[in-house]
């Protein structure tokens, strides 16, 4: 993804954890299962990364607060929905919602939710 050379993302990967959930399909009348592990990754402020397996059509840089709006409802959606559960605990694990928020420990829980068996 993005062109990242391996000696940068060794250098600069973390490993975060993971998160599950489930989600139904009416239309396959099916329930699928994810757990998406989670690293961070710490680049140098000169990489730029570059679409290279057409997965995404372009990259773009964001402060954190472009980030919290972005969750909006009305924001014009770039992001996969499956990203967001990501971003939220990204932004759990570093602070950025705070555990006086209403509804913290229900956010924590429900981010591993999923049946990981």
């Amino acid at each position: 993804e993005a062109g990242v050379p391996e000696d940068l993302a060794r250098a600069g990967m973390q490993a975060a954890g993971a998160i599950s959930y489930e989600t139904y399909s009416e239309r396959s009348d099916r329930v699928s299962r994810v757990v998406l592990f989670c690293y961070d990754l710490n680049l140098p402020e000169s990489f730029t990364p570059k679409v290279v397996d057409g997965e995404v059509e372009e990259f773009f840089l964001w402060d954190l607060e472009q980030v919290k709006e972005s969750m909006g409802r009305e924001y014009p959606d770039p992001i996969k929905p499956n990203c967001y559960p990501v971003i939220i605990d990204y932004l759990l694990r570093t602070g950025n919602i705070s555990p006086q928020v209403d509804g913290y420990l229900d956010i924590l829980r429900e981010l591993r939710s999923g049946d990981c068996q």
